[in-house]
């Protein structure tokens, strides 16, 4: 049996306040490990918060390297535990703008594994971040795990591409609004049964005056059943062990994947000139 123990984080952060969310995820990551979490994901920009309108070319000195203090403070602890940490962030990828708005993956070694920056940017994020068209999957100890972020959520194709490179695990940090709460599970249990996989949430809590970014992470598996979700009006931690092997069990029921006519898809791919 292939199972594995993920930790996802609910940040109830505070706005720009990075030394104090970076102390509350640190010992928010201790207590998802101490329960025998494997994997850990924070919400997206957990040591920032998330409000652009707020920020606005603040965020340019909120933002840090692979080099910086909450990297290497994730990368510590991620040692000191023996746990992988999807840790995002406003990341600085050039000595000058734009930014990735970024999930970095560091290993059980403290070793940064890899990046994930997001693809799909949502409303002014286009001001201040780019996209790289990439995405990576990576392999664990435990298992075949991809990431996105957001905003990736409200389209088919990049959980489908992390599915057929071979993701067991998508992971997905996010800042989502109150707005799109009605949408916000059925698109995650539609791509986790599309493409037969997981789908691990960490969503934001935090209440502004102009913007309630509504937490509701959740895990969703194979067949699209959420199989857990936290709902209270608080931050929060969901540890949920998984067992991989259901993915195999739902293809092998359900080929979705393997029934594809990717030949047939290519020319209603792109949108008609008159379409937007």
């Amino acid at each position: 049996m292939k199972q594995v123990t993920i930790g996802l984080i609910q940040l109830e952060n505070r706005l720009g306040d990075k030394e104090y969310n970076l102390a509350l995820a640190q010992r928010k990551v201790r207590e998802v490990a101490a329960k025998g979490a494997k994997i850990v994901c924070l919400p997206e920009l957990f040591v920032t918060g998330y409000n652009l309108d707020v920020f606005g070319d603040g965020l340019y000195d909120l933002a840090e390297g692979l080099s910086g203090p909450t990297i290497l403070a994730m990368r510590s602890l991620a040692k000191e535990l023996g746990v992988y940490i999807i840790a995002p962030l406003a990341l600085q990828v050039y000595t000058t703008r734009p930014l990735n708005n970024a999930a970095v993956l560091i290993d059980d070694r403290g070793e940064v594994q890899g990046v994930y920056s997001k693809n799909h940017l949502f409303g002014d994020e286009c001001r201040y971040f780019t996209r790289t068209g990439e995405y990576p999957v990576f392999d664990t100890k435990y298992g075949r795990i991809g990431m996105i972020i957001c905003a990736d959520n409200n389209h088919p194709e990049p959980a489908r591409i992390l599915a057929l490179k071979g993701a067991e695990i998508i992971f997905m940090p996010a800042a989502w609004r109150v707005q799109e709460a009605d949408i916000w599970p059925l698109l995650i249990r539609t791509h986790a049964l599309e493409n037969n996989v997981f789908l691990a949430v960490s969503n934001t809590y935090c209440r502004m005056d102009d913007l309630f970014l509504f937490g509701h992470s959740m895990v969703a598996g194979p067949r699209g059943q959420i199989l857990e979700e936290l709902t209270q009006e608080a931050g929060g931690e969901i540890v949920q062990t998984l067992d991989l092997d259901e993915i195999a069990r739902c293809r092998a029921t359900m080929p979705s994947l393997k029934d594809r006519h990717p030949e047939d898809y290519g020319v209603f791919c792109a949108p008609r000139k008159d379409q937007y």
